[in-house]
């Protein structure tokens, strides 16, 4: 259990969607889709349930999956504020300003999925107006037959 499986379960919890999940912490549906597998697997009862039909239907937390969240999250605070010292003599060991905010990798962000840009659409090929032709010359076969029928029985 990493940063990277919280960040998809806390996804989870916010956008309740699988599908709105994935690109928030950019991952392709199936990667993430695995990941989630691999989850309910890990655990005694499943961290994520998932409604198929219905009015609320989309993926949730398990108040077990609610509960493996807040508890890594408040290790991981522990951890950090007892860290703190050594994260400062090691950051001006090797030089970095401690002042600049920690890097934090894209797996470990969480991204709103409205703010990622949907790939264009291709456009479909419109035609070009063709320039409308002069009328035909040539004469119906039947027209000619009659209007050289008539004129020829008028002339007689």
């Amino acid at each position: 259990m990493g940063t990277g499986r919280v960040c998809i379960l806390e996804a989870i919890d916010r956008y309740g969607s699988i599908s709105a999940g994935a690109p928030a912490v950019g991952l392709k549906f199936q990667q993430f889709w695995r990941q989630v597998q691999d989850l309910n697997t890990q655990f005694k009862e499943p961290v994520v349930d998932i409604r198929r039909s219905g009015r609320n239907r989309g993926a949730f937390l398990t108040p077990l999956g609610k509960e493996v969240v807040r508890r890594y999250r408040e290790m991981e605070r522990i951890t950090n504020k007892t860290l703190e010292k050594h994260y400062r003599e090691f950051e001006a060991l090797v030089g970095i300003d401690s002042t600049t905010p920690p890097f934090v990798p894209r797996w470990a962000q969480l991204i709103d999925p409205g703010t990622i840009a949907k790939p264009a659409k291709k456009r479909a090929r419109t035609r070009q107006p063709v320039a409308k032709r002069p009328p035909s010359k040539k004469i119906n076969a039947r027209a000619t037959k009659r209007v050289l029928g008539r004129s020829r029985e008028s002339r007689s």
